[in-house]
């Protein structure tokens, strides 16, 4: 295909495209990128538009511009129901959504898409005459799939045609529920749960769930216990076949050394219990590694060295912050893995959805509480001694079970109650909670300027970093605390929030003036280096050793080790994070601060929910009504045929 600028005129093969050029477009259409108009363009080419009319092309465009857009905005697929009969990016639409330079742009009168019927039939139309057509339309030479109502690019069709087929196969496996394994697994449970309560233990019941499967999943808020049940659920595998190989795996360094010191914590206050045997508690596996760790980065290419051809070599995998984990990337993992082995995953369905395509927990976990089938409730009943509830509400998904209580945020405390209120879109409620003044956990600062809060924050939080006596101490004081914003441009972005911490920090005389590398500053690496074991998301120390030299300390399970500045990977400062990025972290004290416009496009009541359950003591906010409600309002839904194609036998 030849090179084509898309700011030149246009190609005569494509002469019937409603825009000359990307410019023409953007006269019309506001918050439409270059790169979406490229890739509209080259779907174009790509099917066979012979016989359509000018304005049915114009429209079979528009629809892969928005396409375009949707995949940009982490969906997997376009669905039709959300576009039609509506007018998309007009100037003062976009305004509306937080695109700040389209209230200052001319008018822009956007595109109106017809009835979702007549949509239907003209993607029918043209994907069906491309089926029939010469070979250069048909099959997967085709760039895009038209399903269930949904428009996808193929290749994350196939992606999610793929997984679904791959779960769908683990589903399958599961163990039969006869006498014997019910006997096997009640023997189990009961050397795991020595104690049993009169109200159901969803613990328990989560592991008598996943002993008899290939694939399940344990959901839950902070504090449920996840990693705790895991571990006995880890306990009682080994109890079925001790030689059993596991792998736990997270999606970023931080998170998979989190994974790591809860199972290190877990297994050593199992020790006291004489239930489960030294030799079993010996054999379940402390350590985590990243995703891309396990699978093998091939450099320069999106593919790893275990795929369907190099299969790994482990009989469990457990996947932690799979909120965190992209379409993609799961289907990946999937593919590395031999035939028998079990997968578990664990998270947070009420969590951001990943930064990448697809949003694979709530797909896989689309309903907000435990539905077993009546065939799966009476399996767990027998091996577990419980009387579950009725499941009625919904569709059954045996693999999914709920931990509901929380041990963090038990009883009255401010950050449970507000964390509950905020994802249940009680945006007045929430408000009421956060303002009122009551509880020690939550504090709402609406009395300072923002040079005055972040001067407020530095004295108390981070001046003490640079009075440390050693790197254990400082790694103590910036373990305590963490400034949360949602974007990392503008006034209330990380990047104006560290360099404010910065300005406060010269002023307490805690750094020298112009230094870039200086004693206490904490980073975070940006770029995996496998070389010296860093991944992206890892949180350091530049600090200076016994001799004055200044060095990069990192948390490892043995205590902290030391790195050369010059062999580190890309850095940044890390005084303030964006919330997406503290996934998979928790401090004691956290304080979030919101931008002051109510638009701004990535305020969700999920992204306020991760910062809030971020806090494991303290939360402050920082911000104003009518950005909160805004945001509560605000609930992140990314279109994906993943939970249909599960729940289609």
């Amino acid at each position: 295909m030849s090179s084509f600028s898309l700011y030149s005129g246009q190609r005569p093969e494509l002469e019937h495209l409603p825009y000359a050029n990307f410019y023409q477009l953007q006269a019309t259409l506001d918050g439409i990128e270059a790169i979406d108009y490229y890739l509209s363009e080259q779907l174009i080419e790509n099917v066979h538009t012979a016989g359509l009319s000018a304005q049915q092309i114009s429209c079979l465009f528009h629809l892969f511009l928005a396409l375009s857009v949707c995949q940009r905005d982490g969906h997997s697929c376009l669905e039709i129901t959300t576009i039609a009969n509506t007018t998309l990016w007009a100037s003062e639409q976009m305004a509306e959504q937080g695109d700040i330079a389209s209230s200052y742009a001319e008018n822009k009168v956007g595109y109106h898409f017809h009835h979702h019927a007549q949509l239907c039939a003209l993607l029918d139309k043209v994907l069906a005459a491309n089926a029939q057509s010469d070979q250069r339309f048909k099959g997967d030479r085709l760039l895009v799939v038209f399903e269930y109502q949904q428009l996808y690019l193929r290749r994350y069709w196939q992606f999610e045609q793929e997984l679904a087929q791959c779960i769908h196969r683990k589903i399958g496996q599961n163990s039969n529920a006869d006498a014997q394994s019910v006997e096997q697994i009640n023997h189990i449970v009961k050397s795991l749960f020595a104690t049993t309560t009169e109200q159901v233990d969803w613990q328990l019941t989560a592991v008598c769930n996943a002993l008899n499967k290939t694939f399940s999943i344990i959901a839950g808020g902070p504090g449920t216990g996840k990693t705790y049940t895991v571990t006995k659920l880890l306990a009682g595998l080994l109890m079925q076949c001790p030689e059993a190989n596991i792998a736990m795996v997270a999606p970023t360094g931080k998170a998979a050394q989190r994974l790591s010191e809860s199972i290190v914590a877990a297994v050593h206050s199992f020790s006291d219990s004489t239930q489960i045997s030294t030799d079993i508690l010996a054999r379940i596996p402390t350590t985590a590694s990243t995703i891309h760790r396990l699978l093998g980065v091939i450099k320069n290419s999106p593919n790893f060295r275990h795929d369907q051809h190099n299969l790994l070599t482990i009989d469990v995998l457990l996947i932690d912050e799979v909120s965190m984990v992209d379409l993609p990337m799961m289907t990946r993992v999937f593919r590395a893995l031999p035939e028998h082995c079990r997968v578990i995953l664990l998270g947070d369905a009420d969590q951001l959805p990943s930064v990448a395509t697809g949003s694979v927990l709530a797909d896989l976990a689309p309903w907000p509480g435990t539905q077993y089938s009546m065939v799966n409730k009476r399996f767990i009943e027998r091996c577990s001694g419980q009387n579950l509830p009725e499941f009625s509400e919904h569709p059954a998904i045996d693999y999914l079970t709920y931990l509901t209580f929380s041990r963090r945020f038990s009883g009255e405390g401010g950050i449970g109650r507000l964390a509950k209120l905020t994802m249940a879109g009680d945006a007045e409620q929430s408000w009421l909670r956060l303002t009122s003044k009551q509880d020690a956990e939550v504090k709402f600062i609406d009395n300072k300027s923002l040079t005055e809060y972040i001067k407020e924050l530095t004295e108390q939080f981070y001046q003490p970093i640079f009075k440390a006596n050693n790197i254990a101490q400082a790694f103590s004081c910036l373990d305590k605390f963490r400034i949360l914003a949602p974007t990392r441009g503008g006034e209330f972005g990380l990047q104006n929030l560290n360099f404010l911490v910065e300005q406060q920090l010269l002023k307490l005389k805690c750094i020298p003036f112009k230094q870039e590398l200086y004693h206490g500053r904490p980073i975070m690496i940006s770029q995996n280096n496998y070389g010296v074991n860093l991944y992206n998301g890892d949180i350091g120390l530049l600090f200076n050793d016994a001799n004055g030299k200044l060095m990069a300390y990192f948390a490892d399970n043995e205590g902290y080790r030391a790195i050369s500045i010059a062999r580190l990977p890309a850095f940044e400062t890390v005084f303030a994070m964006t919330i997406h990025k503290t996934q998979g972290s928790e401090f004691e004290n956290v304080a979030i601060i919101l931008p002051q416009t109510r638009t701004n496009r990535l305020l969700s009541r999920e992204l306020i929910y991760t910062g809030i359950t971020r806090a494991k003591k303290q939360l402050q906010l920082y911000c104003t009504k009518d950005v909160w409600t805004a945001a509560v309002a605000q609930k992140v839904s990314r279109a994906s045929g993943l939970t249909q194609r599960l729940l289609t036998k």
